[in-house]
């Protein structure tokens, strides 16, 4: 999973904890059918990046945007990792629940649609928090050589108690390898676009070897960066005032 976000002296949020993102989703690592509106449900409900940026929305909205944007890329590494072939997906129109017990947060999946690609409309309630709406789809998969290749375009909204409000917009693939390799066996890449109701604008770029880059803008300013990789840490540069 992606690592807390951690106020630097200098500016610098760490947005994902290095290695440990290999290990979402470890415990399902051998198995080909995996549910995916389980796994989304479940990638859904890790919202210690959302209560980041609710305590960073008030002061530090380029920072919340940026927790924001961990919590998209956490959720879909952990939704996909272990997918390594076409998962089980349940009929449409069911609704799925799952709930965490620590932050009592619900996460509500309806799978809409099988073919041509899967889809899923989620709703997640972060009890004084926030709460998430959005839509995912499965496109098809392939295979090259030992990986099989998918795309998980999401669309996420986030409304915060607070009255802070962000949106997602993704455009990310992932690779899952059928045979052990080393480092992650599960490989997210592609752009995601951000935006929040204070003005900010953001873009991030991940490409296949994790390396992650991308900006925060308001205005015409660029106001924060994201540099680094998934596997050895990804963090957030603000660049604040003097």
């Amino acid at each position: 999973m992606l690592g807390s976000l951690l106020r630097k002296v200098a500016g610098v949020v760490a947005v994902a904890g290095g290695a440990a993102v290999a290990t979402a989703g470890a415990r399902y690592v051998g198995s080909k059918r995996i549910n995916a509106a389980e796994r989304l449900g479940q990638a859904l409900l890790d919202s210690s990046r959302l209560e980041e940026a609710n305590n960073l929305a008030n002061n530090e909205t380029e920072a919340a945007l940026a927790a924001c944007a961990a919590y998209l890329i956490n959720v879909a590494h952990q939704a996909a990792a272990g997918i390594t072939g076409p998962p089980a997906v349940d009929a449409i129109g069911y609704e799925r629940k799952v709930t965490d017990d620590r932050s009592n947060a619900v996460a509500t999946v309806i799978t809409t649609a099988h073919d041509p690609e899967a889809r899923w409309q989620f709703e997640v309630e972060v009890p004084g928090i926030a709460r998430v709406t959005g839509s995912r789809r499965l496109k098809s998969s392939r295979f090259a050589g030992t990986k099989v290749h998918m795309a998980t375009p999401d669309t996420v909204s986030i409304r915060f108690d607070n009255g802070y409000f962000a949106n997602i917009e993704s455009d990310l693939e992932f690779n899952g390898h059928l045979l052990p390799v080393k480092g992650p066996r599960t490989q997210i890449f592609g752009t995601a676009s951000l935006s929040d109701n204070r003005g900010n604008v953001g873009r991030m770029r991940i490409e296949p070897n994790g390396t992650v880059s991308g900006t925060v803008t308001r205005g015409t300013e660029i106001i924060g960066r994201f540099e680094g990789s998934l596997a050895e840490g990804l963090t957030f540069q603000q660049y604040l005032a003097t």
